[in-house]
């Protein structure tokens, strides 16, 4: 969508919001916090939002916080099946600014800076292009996961806790210490053809480099299946802890990795011969994984209050 037919959207949202014609506006002085990430339809990996909130509404008490996807198709479906209706970023932070609410933080969810970023960030530019009284005093940007080297290494810290448990067959956390000279550890990243997606390859070293026999590999980029292959046969291990590196484990987890159909990663590493067992968790539910977007949400607070 271009820049022009993008303001239409934002200009005609606020133009139909109730009451928003009025003289004087009714300006909040706290902050609201909008979480965006691209969305599931597994109710399993709610459970990943879930604690992103909890979270959040702990870390900031005094703000309002609110959540959009930004899939259309997952927003169509939550709502078809579970009644349920979900924003997407543009109705949201609109939404936001016709109740008041003229400082706002939109903070991505997204693991790396990539298309659907980049998407966002233009949404929050054109927001930031208009003018008077419907104008936001302060509207910026909270980065995704991966954005400086202390993410990198943060991540990689974090993940410490997930190579040592795996999950029941309902999902259920259970604590093992794994044996990295018998169990490697596969994970599974998104992947993009965006320039972005370097930072997967750069988040593979940094793991390679922190833990024994543990690789990262992506669905639909570089590093790929075929590289997690190699690294767990040159590993000599006999069994793969799977997990996702996502924030949330949806369509992807349960099936492109620990799916039956031939071409899951599961069923072609048992067909080379490994046992496999599973970590359907996403990163979400990792606390100091969210701690790193809380910081980054403060570094965006820090510029908003300037």
């Amino acid at each position: 969508m271009g820049k022009v037919s993008l303001f239409m959207i934002v200009f005609a949202t606020l133009m139909i919001a109730p009451f928003c014609s009025a003289m004087d506006r009714n300006v909040k002085e706290e902050n609201a916090i909008l979480l965006v990430a691209f969305g599931t339809s597994y109710p399993e990996a709610q459970a990943s939002f879930d604690s992103i909130e909890a979270i959040y509404e702990e870390e900031f008490p005094n703000a309002e916080i609110r959540m959009a996807f930004t899939s259309d198709f997952i927003r169509q479906k939550i709502a078809d099946r579970d009644g349920i209706f979900i924003d997407n970023p543009v109705t949201a932070i609109a939404k936001l600014n016709d109740e008041g609410y003229v400082k706002v933080v939109v903070q991505s969810l997204h693991v790396i800076p990539g298309e659907e970023f980049h998407d966002l960030a233009n949404i929050v530019d054109s927001f930031n292009s208009i003018d008077g009284k419907f104008a936001f005093q302060n509207l910026v940007m909270g980065m995704p996961l991966l954005t400086r080297m202390e993410d990198y290494q943060a991540t990689s810290i974090a993940l410490a806790s997930q190579f040592d448990k795996t999950t029941d067959e309902k999902g259920n956390a259970q604590g093992r210490p794994r044996d990295p000279k018998d169990t490697a550890v596969a994970l599974m990243g998104h992947g993009t053809k965006h320039s972005a997606n370097s930072a997967y390859s750069q988040m593979a070293l940094i793991l390679k480099e922190d833990y024994e026999n543990v690789f990262l590999g992506t669905v639909e980029g570089y590093p790929a299946y075929e590289d997690v292959l190699e690294g767990v046969s040159s590993s000599g291990t006999t069994s793969v802890r799977m997990m996702p590196f996502m924030i949330v484990a949806g369509d992807h987890a349960n099936n492109d990795l620990y799916g039956d159909e031939d071409d899951s990663w599961k069923v072609m590493l048992e067909g080379e011969g490994f046992d496999t067992e599973p970590y359907l968790k996403g990163m979400g539910e990792n606390n100091e994984i969210v701690k790193i977007f809380v910081e980054h949400t403060k570094a965006a607070l820090e510029e908003l209050e300037t």
